[in-house]
């Protein structure tokens, strides 16, 4: 499959305008005041402050930070925006050192170790910028660092494939090897993709450095990666590492690598993945653990790691498409990955937990050695800040997601308010998610349309020109619609609230339940409903209220139990009937700290 990449998709109002409203004006804005006061910019100068001593890898973030930007400046001019981006460019080019090489912390600090230290993150920041000098090149917004990245992929192909005199052979963080697919769509230098099978084909047989607080596994080199059929370690390192995997098993057409991607796919999907789209349950090592392994109040769930599963999604789709990609794409998106920014647009969750205690987390702050503890409320900068631009870049490059071609059919994958031209053929959606199930789609032109039914509809109604369609043609889960000349489709998927139940090995679920709403996770917070909800019930559905004015949310009858004051004792609960009110998981923590739950007792 084809997609059809933002350039050529305009998102219009509606839930993702407001998104991308709110991440140009605020949320990237903000991102560069916090980033300056830290000395990410100043580091790009590459110049001696030790009081300002940059970690290893501000590269990254200030590389996300120049791609959300060219995003930006695609589709719409702001000047200041385009002033910060320059300087920051002006400063990378600058500073490159004649051989090609560009990191702000080792040539500076430790020019002895380039290329020596395999934990220390070079390549992936190497592959951050590459990223960042194609996106801007693509926009049409600057072509220096592009040409700047050329070279440092030059001597980056020169150090390790020609030579082989780096301290190891590949990266301990994945990154590169996508970001060099990237370049060479723009460069159609071959050479490139050679470094990338290499690094492929290297991975897990040479026994490489680790950190010692872990496990050769956490890099993800435990075995070669045709052999890998489980995720694994770090959550994102696999996970960047598995988009590399599948974007050359479509390249090359490498059917090894094709068997591995969906192995380790169904593994994610089947064993180790939140319901909230959400993966790498442990904070040891922010990594895959084993089979059912997902705790909900000390869930690791990087922001990071459920957008890399979206762009792994996208990888398998463009190589062989299924709905479920899709599907899956769309629980990431509309759960963990908005969950890890504010609604004001200025603060940002690294850590995306499915359940919060307040008490728990005020008692561990009393602490002189801290346990690791989610936080109650989102901040604006991190010691480790990959995961705000992370999200503000994917955001803006949301309509890249959106629509297909394969074999000469249109595909609708993402329900997203936007426009795009396809051939001769116009297409536009009005879409009312994820709050509602209805969406326009507006064809002009000829074109064999095809329409993923999302896995949560409750029974789909469709209209093409105003007149009931009651037998509809549906294929691999797409509605098929012939469309010549102006054409007029209204789809209701009849959105409804359902309860879903975890499998009986996932052992802090069992005997609860979870509520959606569409596409929606929804989750109860103590601001709405008092605390203790791990003493709710909610014993049906029946008399579900839903409020899309203002603020959605869901409200519907429940119990509360009730002991008394005894800390053990023979007498049964007590129960009270209460109003319950949920909302999407995406929007908790917003209206201070408190008591979270998504798991409800039945």
């Amino acid at each position: 499959m084809k997609t059809i990449d933002y350039r050529h998709t305009d998102i219009e109002a509606g839930f993702f305008g407001d998104l991308q409203e709110k991440n140009a004006t605020v949320s990237v804005q903000n991102i560069y005041q916090r980033f300056s006061e830290t000395g990410r910019f100043r580091a790009m100068k590459c110049v001696r402050d030790d009081a300002h001593k940059p970690h290893i890898f501000w590269d990254s973030d200030i590389a996300k930070w120049l791609e959300s930007v060219a995003y930006i400046l695609a589709k719409r001019e702001d000047a200041q925006l385009r002033r910060w981006a320059d300087e920051a460019i002006t400063d990378i080019c600058a500073s490159q050192l004649p051989c090609g090489y560009f990191n702000c912390y080792f040539q500076v600090y430790e020019p002895e170790n380039i290329f020596q230290k395999r934990t220390e993150h070079e390549l992936y920041c190497a592959g951050h910028l590459i990223e960042a000098a194609v996106a801007l090149h693509e926009a049409g917004v600057d072509e220096r660092l592009l040409a700047a990245m050329i070279r440092y992929a030059d001597y980056i192909y020169e150090r390790f494939y020609e030579k082989k005199d780096a301290g190891f052979f590949t990266c301990g963080h994945p990154e590169i090897e996508l970001a060099l697919v990237r370049l060479y769509g723009v460069t159609k230098q071959e050479k490139y993709l050679r470094l990338v099978r290499y690094f492929l084909d290297e991975r897990g047989k040479h026994g490489e450095e680790t950190y010692l607080f872990t496990y050769p596994i956490y890099h993800v080199d435990h075995q070669p990666v045709r052999e890998m059929r489980t995720a694994e370690g770090h959550a994102v390192r696999a996970l960047y590492l598995y988009i590399a995997m599948a974007d050359m098993a479509r390249i090359d057409g490498d059917g090894e690598l094709a068997a591995a991607c969906e192995a380790i796919f169904e593994d994610i999907l089947a064993k180790k993945m939140y319901i909230t789209g959400g993966t790498g349950s442990s904070f040891h090592g922010e990594t895959f653990t084993f089979a059912y392994d997902l705790p909900n109040q000390f869930a690791y769930s990087e922001t990071c790691a459920g957008i890399a599963l979206c762009l792994f999604c996208d990888r398998l789709a463009k190589r062989k498409n299924r709905a479920k990609y899709h599907d899956i794409f769309e629980r990431a998106l509309y759960n963990v990955v908005l969950a890890g920014e504010s609604q004001d647009g200025k603060g940002f969750f690294y850590v995306n937990p499915l359940e919060m205690h307040e008490s728990l987390y005020d008692y561990n702050e009393g602490l002189r050695q801290k346990l690791f503890c989610p936080i109650p409320e989102r901040v604006e900068v991190f010691d480790c800040s990959c995961c705000p631009p992370n999200l503000t870049r994917f955001l803006e490059s949301i309509g890249s997601y959106i629509y297909g071609v394969e074999e000469g059919r249109i595909l609708i994958n993402q329900y997203i308010s936007s426009h795009t031209h396809i051939g001769e053929t116009s297409v536009r959606i009005r879409s009312q998610m994820p709050y509602c199930g209805k969406i326009g789609v507006s064809v002009a032109g000829t074109a064999d349309l095809r329409l993923r039914v999302p896995s949560w509809q409750n029974g789909m109604q469709v209209r093409v020109n105003g007149k009931k369609v009651c037998s509809v043609s549906i294929e691999d889960e797409y509605l098929c619609i012939q469309c010549n000349g102006n054409t007029e489709i209204e789809l209701d998927f009849c959105m409804q609230p359902r309860f879903v139940y975890a499998n009986e090995n996932v052992w802090y679920d069992n005997g609860r339940r979870a509520v959606e709403y569409g596409p929606l996770v929804l989750c109860g917070e103590s601001v709405d409903n008092g605390k203790n909800l791990r003493a709710v019930r909610i014993p049906s559905l029946e008399g579900a209220q839903v409020q899309t004015e203002g603020e959605f949310s869901l409200t519907l009858p429940a119990v509360r139990l009730h002991t008394g004051p005894a800390l053990y004792s023979t007498q049964a609960p007590t129960e009270e009937a209460i109003s319950l009110r949920l909302i999407p998981y995406f929007a908790w923590a917003n209206r201070g700290k408190g008591d979270m739950q998504i798991w409800w007792l039945p």
